[in-house]
């Protein structure tokens, strides 16, 4: 399990363009943020507050299959190790390819990034947007109907694992969901498990392509563990 991160390693207040954690004022719609080298070291993961629209998640009853947070890596010793064989121009560039990958996601996700939410109840598929707010601490599923409104409002800090059928196969997903589904958008397919006191909610997207899903997986995976290390957050 990995340890808390150290806090952001952004120091210039003067950048009106920057996002930041732990509630920091935002000035506009781009993101920014900062990469320690505890985070650069860690395996990449590859492949408004919550009101009543919470009760659209479905609660999650059973656990999938290995039901190990990915989120947090299970080898830290083995994973800091390998980074820390790295030259120092190899960890640079990793913390820099880190850093590009998720300041541009989290300015993407802040203005909403398309994508199709999946019923569970039904497996209907409907058309709409993901959205970061701009305090980088709720991932938002938009209402089809009015995008002022929420299907969903996922606590980044309080996502337990994502689930992609790429990487964890069809055991772990909603038989209503699969079924519902060709092996292209299989291929796509992602569920967020989070938690809301006692009880754990799930909901399942489908993102536009491969290589958005696998930044979708790697940028949550950063933007949960800075979220997880804000002062303020109960575990």
């Amino acid at each position: 399990m990995l340890s808390r991160l150290a806090p952001c390693c952004c120091s210039d207040a003067q950048d009106r363009n920057q996002l930041t954690f732990n509630n920091a004022p935002t000035t506009d719609d781009s993101g920014m943020v900062c990469i320690s080298e505890e985070l650069a070291g860690t395996r990449p993961y590859q492949a408004s507050p919550p009101g009543e629209e919470l009760a659209r998640s479905r609660p999650y009853q059973a656990s999938p299959p290995a039901a190990v947070s990915r989120l947090r890596s299970p080898h830290p010793t083995e994973e800091g190790s390998s980074f820390r064989s790295l030259t120092e121009e190899e960890k640079t560039a990793e913390k820099d390819r880190l850093q590009s990958l998720v300041n541009s996601f989290a300015k993407r996700a802040v203005r909403g990034c398309p994508c199709f939410y999946v019923r569970e109840g039904t497996g209907e598929r409907l058309s709409t947007h993901y959205r970061i707010d701009k305090s980088l601490g709720y991932l938002l599923v938009l209402s089809t109907q009015d995008r002022r409104l929420q299907e969903v409002s996922c606590p980044i800090a309080a996502i337990q694992d994502i689930y992609s059928f790429i990487e964890d196969g069809e055991a772990c997903f909603p038989p209503e969901v699969i079924k519902h589904l060709t092996p292209e958008q299989k291929e796509m397919l992602l569920m967020v498990v989070y938690r809301s006191g006692a009880r754990l909610f799930r909901f399942c997207l489908l993102e536009m392509s491969m290589e958005t899903r696998d930044v979708f997986l790697e940028c949550l995976r950063v933007l949960c563990i800075y979220a997880q290390s804000a002062p303020n957050w109960a575990t």
